[in-house]
């Protein structure tokens, strides 16, 4: 596979915008931190130059080094006694391991790894602590360790699929790198995730057989025991890519990774038109599957069918859910499910449809189309245009690939070292974990050996 071409030294029309911007900021501010934990002061550029230009790309990694064990080092502080099996702390630790694991890549330092395996120990300790019933219409499914939803306590005693998964994930991440450096630890979690999650709700149903998993018709199966979302679904697909890496099989990973990359991955013309092998899978048969080709931009868009804020309702994927398509796409473009063709629509999409730098270097949209209308949030309200345009758990896997995406996310990082003057508020800057994950992938960019195109 490729790797992504050295940056050329002329500036390029993004890099001179982004060069004016920051230098702006650096004649107005002192430097500010994103958390004031220490008064060492983070290696500074050389002004004179822009900080894309080589002249400044040695000091500028060590700046995301730094900036980045400062963030992370004021988030273990504050969250040391939180318990990883409530309350979504899961779903948000997924990305943490993720900034870990950019970390060990960029600096090859093996200490971030075994920060990440700390905390996936840390978080199954804790699930395993906190067994429950799991409910199926009020009847128990056995007990299991959960990761307790409060708001799925009446339906399945507080064990949900979403978390499940979008923690599991992570896990295996952490256990694919630990097995890449020859560690045993990684099978320890590899089981967890296996006889804990996976087979939690595989079994869910109990008319499901062991058989029934293992025959032709397995996928038919497979969609019958799964959230009907199509992200909880992507990152299942992802779980399923990571097993059949890791050597397992017990089920048939490999073909329903392959099965379900086909299926929320693969283009359709219309909304009209049926998935693939319609008949087999009968009233299986998603409304959502597939992403569509948008002519106007040479990108894609993809559909919530039905919404799941609005029953009977059709919903482009706003930016934040969207996050998990493009990790799966880019993931099965490293696996080799998807050619660079269709890898190249979702650079488009990112850079004609989500990217509007006419607005603000760091300006992106609300949803996949480019549209950026407000965004009602069940929990938050209505979120204005822009805020929920937060592209760093899932679009930044794109940058590996192109290098004016690769410059925005370096300068995106830069930006957050000196407190974020030049980005329009966002999820990209108010949530915890997004600095984070943005200084680690920017010195993974950075990185001589940061393999940005390699997973995890």
């Amino acid at each position: 596979m490729k790797r992504s071409r050295h940056n050329s030294k002329i500036l390029s029309p993004i890099n001179g915008i982004l060069f004016l911007f920051v230098l702006l900021s650096i004649c107005i501010l002192t430097l500010i931190c994103p958390v004031a934990e220490s008064n060492e002061p983070l290696p500074e550029l050389n002004p004179q130059a822009s900080p894309l230009d080589e002249i400044n790309r040695p000091l500028l990694f060590k700046r995301l080094v730094a900036a980045f064990d400062r963030e992370y080092a004021a988030h273990v502080r504050k969250n040391k006694s939180k318990n990883l099996s409530d309350d979504m702390a899961v779903y948000y630790l997924r990305q943490e391991l993720q900034a870990l694991i950019d970390m060990w890549r960029a600096t090859g330092k093996s200490a971030y790894l075994e920060q990440a395996n700390i905390r996936v120990v840390k978080a199954i300790g804790d699930a395993k602590s906190n067994k429950r019933p799991l409910l199926r219409r009020h009847l128990p499914r056995g007990t299991w360790p959960c990761f307790f939803l409060k708001e799925a306590e009446g339906q399945t005693g507080g064990h949900n699929q979403l978390c499940d998964f979008q923690g599991a994930a992570g896990f295996l991440m952490v256990a694919d790198a630990l097995r890449q450096t020859g560690l045993d630890d990684w099978k320890n979690i590899a089981d967890f995730v296996e006889q804990n999650i996976v087979e939690k709700w595989l079994f869910y149903s109990p008319s499901i057989k062991p058989e029934d998993l293992q025959n032709s018709r397995s996928k038919i199966y497979l969609l019958d025991v799964l959230n009907t979302a199509r992200d909880i679904r992507e990152h299942f697909a992802v779980i399923c890519m990571d097993l059949n890496k890791l050597g397992y099989s017990k089920y048939p990973y490999k073909q329903w990774a392959e099965f379900l990359t086909s299926l929320y991955i693969g283009s359709r013309s219309d909304l009209r038109q049926s998935p693939p092998e319609t008949l087999g899978l009968g009233r299986q048969a998603p409304r959502d599957w597939g992403i569509l080709p948008y002519e106007s931009t040479g990108g894609y868009v993809w559909y919530f069918i039905p919404d799941w804020r609005r029953k009977g309702k059709t919903a482009i994927l706003d930016t934040a859910h969207a996050n998990r398509t493009v990790w799966l796409a880019a993931r099965a473009y490293h696996d080799g499910l998807i050619d660079k063709a269709g890898l190249d629509m979702f650079i488009e999409t990112f850079k004609k449809q989500i990217w509007k730098p006419q607005k603000n270097p760091f300006y992106f949209v609300n949803f996949v189309d480019g549209s950026d209308v407000t965004y009602i949030d069940p929990k938050h309200g209505v979120l204005p245009p822009g805020y929920k345009g937060h592209v760093w758990f899932g679009w930044h896997r794109l940058a590996a690939y192109d290098n004016a995406v690769k410059d925005l996310f370096i300068s995106l990082a830069y930006d957050l070292t000196n407190g974020g003057p030049n980005m329009p508020l966002s999820q990209n800057k108010t949530m915890e974990n997004a600095p984070l994950c943005f200084y680690a992938w920017a010195a993974r960019l950075l990185a001589p050996d940061g393999k940005p195109d390699e997973f995890p």
